[in-house]
C-alpha cells in the first residue's frame, strides 16, 4: 500500500507529468517522470479501458503495481511525480514479471537507489 502523501491524484499534476515528463518504457509498463519540488515522490497509475474493459482486471493490475512500488518506496529518491502507464502486454504478465518490470524501470530512470 502506498501512503496518501505518496499518491498522485490531482488532474493538474497528471497533466504536468504528461506534458513535461521523461518517458521510460519496459515490457507492458511505462513511466513518465518529472520533478515536483516536494520532500517525497508521488505515484499515480493509469490503466485505460483499452487495456481491458473489465474493471476487475484493471483493479488487479493497479493493486499489483501499487504493491510493487510500495515495497520499494524507502529506496526511491524523493522529489518526483511519476505516472505509471499500462499497456495490453501486462495482461500476459504474472506478479513476478510485473514486479521485475517496475524495478527495471525505477533503476533505468534513476529513481531507485542501489540497495
Amino acid at each position: 500500500m502506498i501512503p496518501k502523501k505518496n499518491r498522485l491524484t490531482a488532474k493538474k499534476d497528471f497533466t504536468r507529468v504528461f506534458a513535461k515528463g521523461r518517458l521510460f518504457r519496459s515490457r507492458g509498463i511505462s513511466m513518465k517522470i518529472v520533478r515536483n519540488g516536494l520532500q517525497e515522490s508521488r505515484f499515480g497509475f493509469v490503466i485505460s479501458k483499452k487495456v481491458t474493459k473489465k474493471a476487475v482486471a484493471r483493479n488487479k493490475i493497479r493493486r499489483r503495481l501499487r504493491t510493487s512500488v510500495g515495497r520499494r518506496l524507502e529506496n526511491i529518491v524523493p522529489g518526483h511525480d511519476v505516472a505509471v502507464l499500462v499497456f495490453r502486454e501486462v495482461l500476459d504478465l504474472g506478479f513476478k514479471e510485473t514486479d521485475a518490470s517496475v524495478e527495471r524501470l525505477l533503476m533505468k530512470s534513476g529513481l531507485m537507489k542501489k540497495r
